[in-house]
């Protein structure tokens, strides 16, 4: 199990890592915003805020007082990457709506508040505090992939109705079809582990087999995105020949 566990977690670092640089470099280079966007809610959701959280967790016994600093500035970070996240739905899906606008305002001011408050509370001290700001963290950090994987599906039945118009083009419209369960993917785990969290007022880690379902949800995450943004050969030409038969 330990090994499944390990293969999770590490494809959804390195894939989230290896997607969001890329995605900066291009917004880089073509000043774009979505793809600054997106890639800033990949690298402070995954690579930052994940990775920070399990470093965290490993040096608190030893160490701490540095591992509460690191638990704070994986927060923090998350807290960024869920934000980015909420603009790109915004910015992307839904830009001429008042109600996204708003939400992306409040989701913002909330988790200002949530830093705030865990930090007035002592939430960063080892062993996690599972107390309300943990779970309304968790909560704001889901919303964002939960909201932004139903815009994601919703574009993609537009654009697949444009597809069969010539309208489209068949890889980027696979594209929203992919995102869109890739971050499911990550957002059904997370509500799985909020879940259970809430009801057991046990830590992930102390239970193995929802520790072993959020590697299995963040490796279907992993592949899925991984395929979305970086598509090998075959792939492409699979999806070109879907279209042509």
């Amino acid at each position: 199990m330990k090994a499944v566990i390990a293969i999770g977690f590490g494809a959804f670092f390195l894939s989230s890592l290896a997607i969001g640089v890329r995605l900066v470099w291009l917004a880089y280079r073509n000043r774009e915003l979505p793809e600054l966007l997106i890639g800033l809610g990949i690298l402070g959701i995954g690579p930052a805020g994940f990775a920070g959280t399990v470093f965290a967790l490993l040096l608190g016994p030893g160490h701490p007082s540095a591992a509460a600093c690191l638990l704070a500035a994986a927060t923090l970070a998350t807290s960024a990457g869920a934000l980015a996240a909420y603009m790109f739905n915004w910015t992307v899906f839904r830009r001429g709506d008042r109600w996204a606008k708003g939400i992306v305002g409040v989701a913002g001011l909330l988790f200002a508040i949530l830093f705030v408050g865990q930090l007035a509370s002592g939430g960063f001290a080892l062993p996690l505090h599972l107390d309300a700001w943990f779970h309304l963290h968790s909560i704001a950090v889901t919303g964002c992939l939960l909201w932004g994987s139903g815009e994601s599906l919703r574009y993609y039945a537009i654009m697949k109705r444009r597809l069969r118009l010539s309208l489209a083009d068949p890889l980027v419209t696979n594209r929203f079809l992919l995102w869109g369960l890739g971050i499911g993917s990550a957002g059904v785990g997370s509500v799985i582990s909020i879940g259970f969290t809430l009801v057991t007022g046990s830590a992930m880690q102390e239970l193995d087999w929802l520790t072993l379902s959020n590697s299995l949800f963040g490796l279907a995450s992993a592949v899925l995105m991984w395929i979305a943004f970086l598509p090998p050969a075959p792939y492409r030409r699979w999806i070109a020949r879907l279209v042509t038969a």
